[in-house]
């Protein structure tokens, strides 16, 4: 149940969507995952995600405001960080309900796409909080690092997990494990149980294009696409070279110039590919590309060697 009311928290003239229930036609998102709550943390769980979705709110005080005849915003603060429930477990059941949905028998292709994100944390006494350069802003500070997974498909991008990096110095104190960066990501590769009826490509920057990564995406028996740093050793048949000079070199010599719909913009590119051994990867296709009007251009590595560019 959903209504619109009055409230002296906003202007006079604007009004707020407030929430009573699960409205019916979304029962059957929540019901998937009802079993891993008990009763009194299901309530909170329902009410703040349908708050989140309909103010697009962050702070628990904001989110409370959307809720009706709902109980004090320090009850829902409890339920955030004193909970028992694993909310890993609980997105990946909503990500593979969303997933089944979407499913067509003549698209079978599916995204894993692995990426980290830093969030700058003003707060003094937050846990494994360290210090870092916040690429959005271009500013260092102290925050946190977080590994996040999102699968794509069908033009549907899904929330899959994410996974919190605790450097080893803080490790040590919280006695938790340290795993990298790289780690992370290899395990949330190894322990993702998706249904076999999809083929599965993992994306990732030139920062992942590691052995670690790359074992876990041959375990799963998944295909990758990653992005090859310049500066990395390619073996071809002619030779051994850098992948960033031998681009600039492949591109100009054997190039063709194609027109590439992408889901941003489409555009011209140029494009050229080699068959070779990337140095502790074994036999990779990388595909040099250049957008039209930069200097620039990207090497992409997949082991699929039989993929088109």
């Amino acid at each position: 149940m959903i209504r619109i009311v009055d409230t002296k928290a906003y202007h006079k003239r604007d009004h707020m969507t407030t929430i009573g229930r699960i409205p019916k036609k979304l029962k059957s998102f929540f019901s998937t995952v009802r079993d891993h709550f008990t009763q009194r943390a299901w309530e909170h769980f329902w009410a703040l995600t349908m708050a989140i979705a309909i103010t697009q709110k962050v702070t628990i005080d904001r989110l409370t405001k959307a809720l009706r005849e709902s109980t004090h915003r320090t009850d829902h603060g409890e339920f955030l960080w004193r909970s028992i429930w694993n909310s890993s477990i609980v997105m990946q059941q909503i990500a593979l309900d969303m997933l089944l949905r979407l499913f067509r028998k003549n698209d079978r292709h599916l995204f894993f796409i692995i990426d980290d994100t830093r969030t700058l944390k003003r707060a003094k006494k937050i846990q494994a909080v360290g210090k870092l350069h916040h690429h959005a802003t271009g500013k260092y500070g102290t925050g946190h690092n977080i590994i996040k997974v999102s699968l794509y498909y069908r033009g549907v991008t899904i929330p899959w997990g994410s996974w919190l990096y605790i450097k080893k110095e803080h490790a040590c104190k919280l006695k938790v494990s340290f795993n990298k960066l790289t780690e992370l990501a290899a395990e949330a590769i190894r322990n993702a149980r998706l249904p076999a009826k999809f083929q599965i490509t993992v994306l990732f920057n030139a920062f992942y294009l590691c052995l670690e990564v790359v074992n876990a995406c041959k375990e799963q028996k998944w295909n990758y696409i990653g992005v090859g740093k310049s500066n990395r050793w390619f073996k071809v048949a002619s030779g051994k070279r850098k992948v960033g000079k031998d681009g600039r070199n492949v591109l100009r010599n054997n190039g063709k110039w194609y027109n590439i719909t992408s889901l941003r913009k489409s555009g011209k590119y140029r494009l050229a590919e080699r068959v070779g051994s990337l140095n502790g990867l074994g036999m990779v296709k990388i595909v040099f590309s250049r957008r039209r009007g930069e200097s620039k251009h990207i090497a992409l590595v997949s082991d699929d060697l039989s993929a088109s560019m």
